[in-house]
């Protein structure tokens, strides 16, 4: 039986705008159901960046945090998770309290607009299902870009634009995107030796309707 996404509870509008940015007791309400649509992506997307440890790296919207933990077993890296939800910082930083007692861990408020570090700053940048909420997809990625050191690592994970099309809720403010979309966009952002994964996960039910569900991989690097 497939896993249930469920928003019984929102409309569908409701459910995008906490989406892009969860606030209130909705947002945590969301935040706890992204953890449950998100799991193989977010966890696969550290799986295909293959963090190395003491690596900088950098997480453009990680939500709650709840799968930082994961990230830490594979590789002991310096990890900032940047947020533009104040709440879902709040929330990442109550779930990871412990471990950033035993790990450099931090979670700020910020924008991909203008991430808030020096040039050439991380070795690996990694998001997961941000992308359709991107203000300025070829600026933003560019902005990346700037904070990367020369020969860093970009992950982008995302749900290809036919299965979104199959959910209600991205009607509202998802911009979504083919593979050879989000390869360009990047191309164009000044990225290079850029290649795209397919990994399949398990079937996810919205609204009753049970989903095949892929999460496609995109890297490129500087």
């Amino acid at each position: 039986m497939a896993e249930k996404f469920n928003t019984s509870d929102l409309s569908k509008e409701e459910i995008a705008k906490n989406l892009r940015k969860p606030e209130g007791d909705s947002g945590i309400e969301i935040g706890k159901q992204m953890n449950k649509g998100n799991e193989y992506i977010s966890k696969y997307s550290y799986d295909q960046l293959k963090p190395i440890a003491n690596e900088k790296v950098l997480e453009i919207g990680m939500g709650n945090g709840y799968f930082v933990p994961y990230l830490m077993e594979l590789a002991d890296v310096d990890y900032t998770g940047l947020d533009y939800s104040s709440l879902m910082v709040s929330e990442a930083k109550k779930l990871n309290s412990a471990l950033q007692e035993q790990h450099s861990i931090k979670f700020i408020e910020g924008s991909v607009e203008k991430v808030p570090f020096e040039a050439d700053f991380f070795d690996a940048i990694v998001t997961a299902n941000t992308i359709y909420f991107w203000p300025d997809v070829v600026e933003n990625a560019k902005e990346l870009l700037r904070v990367l050191k020369q020969g860093g690592r970009l992950l982008v994970a995302y749900r290809e634009k036919e299965l979104l099309d199959k959910i209600e809720f991205t009607k509202y403010g998802f911009n979504k995107y083919s593979i050879s979309e989000v390869e360009e966009i990047l191309n164009q952002s000044g990225f290079n030796t850029i290649s795209t994964s397919v990994l399949s996960e398990p079937s996810l039910d919205f609204d009753g309707k049970p989903l095949k569900i892929q999460g496609i991989y995109t890297v490129a690097y500087k």
